[in-house]
């Protein structure tokens, strides 16, 4: 198809820009795409397979280093290994690439995919291979996808393109088939603009909580009345087996030859800057007021003739010294390693003479009275200087080693002959791997005892009951996870949630008890802060609007938003249940939206709620398709990519 264009080569200069362009598209741009696929990996390089379609390894990779370009541009250097692993990012990329696969093979379904001239139009608008609008030629377009680009072929990029017009053509359908009507972008544009100010009264529901109690046969019907709060999504329970570094630890003694071996190979780590061990008076200084700054000079050499003069220097810092760190112990700063300390200060100490007073001044802080105790040379920290150190690290090291060798030998057994039951899965915890459970827990709930965990997580939803997974790294060490149950979506019972339900009934009736105390107060008060002096409160003031919370209230307040929007301004309303307690309000401005901004806005709020359920259209699609499809993913390479995740270079 592309040779075609072989009469469109440009001259050399046209190549030049060219090579300047793709390289900030190669660093920059992901195509839309992600390289979900096109590379014609062997068996053994596939990251997944997709209803018998493979995405290979190097796509895979491709895709990943993409995303860890765009967060290290995000984050900088805050962009670590730790962070691409606590937020799964090799799992993230695989299951984008698995989504865009199953859309594109979706729109072929449908008779949405790309045509051969279709693909040819989608690359002559690509600028960097059609610089003023004249396409660069075959040779340096074929050395670009296959060289910095990292594909296989002009063809397996174009593959690419095919399926990025057919996701276009999908996104398309997706948007098309959502109606949106004038009322549902009205109430958008309402809950985006409209806002209020009032000021209000507060009665907080714990000034009657411990007057309040509630009976089992109120405990009952609190339930019945709102089962909607204990309702849950699908969950999911796990048992799991914990490399127990912590608990082995104290049970470990490193020896000589570990630790010196240790010593030995993290050498750098001991290394000692040159220091000196500095006494100081700091009298503060203020270059921006030089009246100020020449009596801080003053005071400063003052101090400095005293000294000089046989006076105590302890005694001095003690009464002298603005520098509230080191005038309590006499001024005494301990040892300075060099690029510790601002320039002045550093040069001042690494060359006044021992035991000698001097002023130092530095822009920053002022004027310093210093004495220089004693030296010591850059170097390293002998063995025995550090072997207190050493002890610690080689004995963690061995604990963890130890625990990780542990479960993986259990792993191992496990994958060899699979438990029944949970009580062999748990027959397989000893004194260094421990047996712990989660209780339920909902998918993007934290789990119980490992807080959140994203690979966790994804693997325990895709797994079915009496499954074991792989290792897994987590908050509290590795663990070895097994589903002991699954529970579909409903109300948890009350005798699983009683404690819960107590305490809610028990708030909501404090609730009440505060709205009766602001409603005895109203009466005959003219104003907010009428009703605050009765109950013995301060009036506070709020901004309110119908997308949030209100600062300082917590808990619902859909019900003091409507209230506050449709009081007239001035007037004492309430009270008002809220998540806290009740409120009396009074409204002190309000913006409301008219009918010449509805009729302004109504189309691109339509055009904006379009998007949003297309999105949530595109994700349930992708749901059933998982749920319909065969997706092999290759577990292996998908963790030798985690392994490496946000290393440079990776």
């Amino acid at each position: 198809m592309l040779k075609l264009m072989r009469d469109s080569f440009q001259q050399l200069k046209w190549i030049l820009i060219a090579l300047v362009a793709i390289f900030i598209l190669f660093i920059f741009v992901d195509w839309g795409v992600g390289g979900a696929g096109g590379g014609t990996g062997g068996q053994a390089s596939y990251a997944a397979r997709v209803n018998g379609e493979m995405i290979s390894y190097s796509d895979y990779e491709r895709a990943l280093k993409n995303y860890e370009e765009m967060y290290r541009q995000m984050y900088g250097q805050q962009f670590t290994p730790e962070m691409a692993q606590s937020m799964g990012l090799p799992r993230q990329v695989l299951d984008s690439l698995i989504d865009q696969r199953l859309l594109e093979q979706e729109a072929r379904r449908l008779h949405l995919g790309a045509t051969s001239e279709e693909v040819r139009k989608k690359l002559l608008t690509i600028p960097t291979f059609n610089p003023e609008g004249k396409f660069v030629g075959m040779e340096l377009y074929t050395r670009y996808v296959t060289g910095p680009l990292g594909y296989a072929s002009p063809a397996a990029f174009e593959q690419d393109l095919g399926r990025e017009i057919a996701l276009q053509k999908m996104e398309s359908a997706l948007s098309s088939s959502v109606v949106i009507s004038s009322k549902a972008a009205e109430a958008e544009y309402r809950r985006m603009n409209e806002n209020a100010k009032i000021r209000y009264v507060l009665y907080p529901a714990t000034r009657e909580l411990a007057t309040v109690s509630v009976t089992p046969a109120e405990i009952e019907q609190y339930y019945k009345t709102n089962q909607s709060k204990y309702a849950h999504g699908e969950q999911r329970q796990v048992r799991y087996l914990l490399a127990d570094a912590n608990r082995l630890r104290s049970q470990l003694t490193a020896g000589d030859a570990d630790m010196r071996r240790h010593y030995e190979s993290n050498k750098e780590s001991f290394r000692l800057q040159p220091a000196a061990h500095v006494i100081q008076i700091l009298i503060k200084g203020d270059p921006a007021n030089p009246a100020a700054d020449a009596a801080a000079k003053a005071k400063a050499d003052a101090i400095l003739a005293q000294l000089r003069g046989g006076a105590d220097f302890k005694s001095l810092a003690k009464a002298t010294s603005q520098d509230p760190s080191t005038a309590t112990n006499g001024g005494d700063l301990g040892w300075m390693e060099k690029g510790q300390t601002v320039a002045n200060f550093e040069q001042a100490i690494f060359s006044l003479p021992l035991n000698t007073f001097d002023v130092v001044h530095t822009p920053e802080y002022g004027y310093h009275i210093i004495k220089v105790l004693e030296r010591r040379e850059g170097g390293y920290r002998t063995f025995e200087e550090a072997k207190p150190e050493l002890q610690a690290q080689v004995t963690d090291q061995l604990a963890r080693d130890q625990v990780r060798d542990q479960i993986t030998a259990i792993a191992a057994q496990v994958r060899e002959k699979k438990p029944k039951t949970v009580q062999e899965f748990t027959a397989k915890a000893n004194d260094r791997v421990t047996s712990n459970e989660t209780g339920w827990f909902a998918k993007g709930e934290q789990i119980p005892g490992l807080g959140f965990n994203q690979p966790l997580s994804q693997w325990v939803f895709s797994a079915k009951q009496g499954d074991v997974g792989d290792v897994i790294q987590t908050q509290r060490g590795l663990i070895l996870p097994y589903v002991e149950g699954v529970r579909p979506a409903g109300v948890a019972p009350l005798a699983e949630v009683r404690a819960r339900v107590e305490e809610d009934a028990k708030a909501a009736k404090a609730r009440d008890a505060a709205s009766q105390k602001l409603a005895a107060a109203m009466a005959g008060s003219a104003n907010v802060d009428a009703v605050a002096a009765k109950v013995g409160l301060a009036p506070s003031e709020a901004s309110v609007n119908r997308q949030g919370q209100i600062a300082g209230l917590t808990g619902d307040t859909t019900s003091l938003v409507e209230a506050a929007m449709a009081t007239p301004i001035g007037q004492t309303k309430g009270p008002v249940v809220t998540g806290d307690g009740a409120v009396v309000f009074q409204v002190t401005e309000q913006k409301k939206v008219t009918d010449a901004d509805l009729a302004q806005n109504r189309g691109s709020f339509i055009d904006a709620l379009r998007q949003q359920q297309s999105r949530s259209l595109r994700q349930v699609l992708v749901q059933r398709l998982r749920k319909e499809s065969n997706v092999e993913v290759n577990e292996k390479l998908l963790q030798q990519a985690a392994n490496t995740a946000g290393q440079p270079n990776a």
